[in-house]
């Protein structure tokens, strides 16, 4: 495992069966999660109480120390999911994750950090588990297809953070492939402006070459996201919808 690239509030350590990173307010329990089980994943699905996450696989909200997490399966999306599954090669994919996202953040796009991040030997290869700062909020899918979606002035609110968000991550240079409801999500207090969050940064790729066609690819992807949800639950999200976030969108400057 390359020595990973991380800032010094993280620390790493091996035991048997792979090679363990997380930050310093969370390595012991990290460490104890460990002891007590085979993979954080496991423990973390053996926690009285955990939450549940559907996805890419279950993910399980628990806490690590005194920091509410959501641990996770790293898992191949798209066309690699059926050939690799859950095998990975190379560098970890959630040190990249980990020094992605504090850069999106240093931008102005709020994503979870990560705290910890564990490789599990399998060959050649690896499998991992990670574990990121759980968001207090719902994602796209719960906000506006559940018993109570938004309307008027939060809903329009709720639009035009998402907008912002997803445009800063373009003037960034950056795209998120699988852009889509359930990467997501609107948090902040009552009464208070909404806070969008981008989740699974780790796939998140550079632009290439036309940045102006990248962007509309990326966007296109978002909307398809929209319209299966549509499908499966009836029309929530329409054109003046689609309106509200598109000016959010082209407002925010570069």
């Amino acid at each position: 495992m390359p020595a990973p690239a991380l800032p010094p509030d993280y620390e790493t350590w091996t035991f048997e069966g792979g090679t363990a990173v997380a930050r310093r307010d969370v390595a012991g329990a990290v460490r104890g999660a460990l002891a007590a089980a085979p993979t954080l994943h496991g423990w973390a699905a053996a926690q009285p109480g955990h939450a549940t996450f559907t996805g890419r696989g279950e993910a399980y909200g628990v806490t690590l120390g005194a920091t509410p997490a959501v641990v996770r399966h790293a898992r191949h999306g798209g066309l690699l999911a059926p050939l690799l599954g859950d095998v990975f090669v190379g560098r970890p994919r959630f040190l990249r994750e980990a020094e992605l996202s504090r850069r999106l953040a240093a931008g102005g796009v709020r994503t979870p950090a990560v705290l910890a991040g564990v490789r599990y030997r399998a060959g050649l290869a690896h499998r991992a588990d990670v574990a990121t700062e759980q968001v207090a909020g719902a994602d796209l899918v719960e906000v506006f297809f559940g018993d109570r979606p938004p309307a008027g002035k939060p809903r329009a609110a709720a639009l035009e953070a998402l907008g912002r968000l997803v445009r800063r991550l373009h003037d960034l240079g950056w795209v998120h492939p699988d852009l889509q409801l359930r990467n997501l999500v609107l948090g902040g207090a009552d009464g208070a402006a909404p806070q969008a969050w981008l989740l699974d940064v780790d796939t998140c790729r550079p632009m290439r070459g036309d940045r102006d066609r990248e962007r509309a690819r990326n966007l296109a992807r978002f909307y398809r996201s929209w319209a299966k949800w549509n499908r499966l639950r009836g029309e929530r999200l329409g054109d003046v919808d689609r309106a509200l976030f598109s000016a959010a969108y082209l407002a925010e400057e570069a």
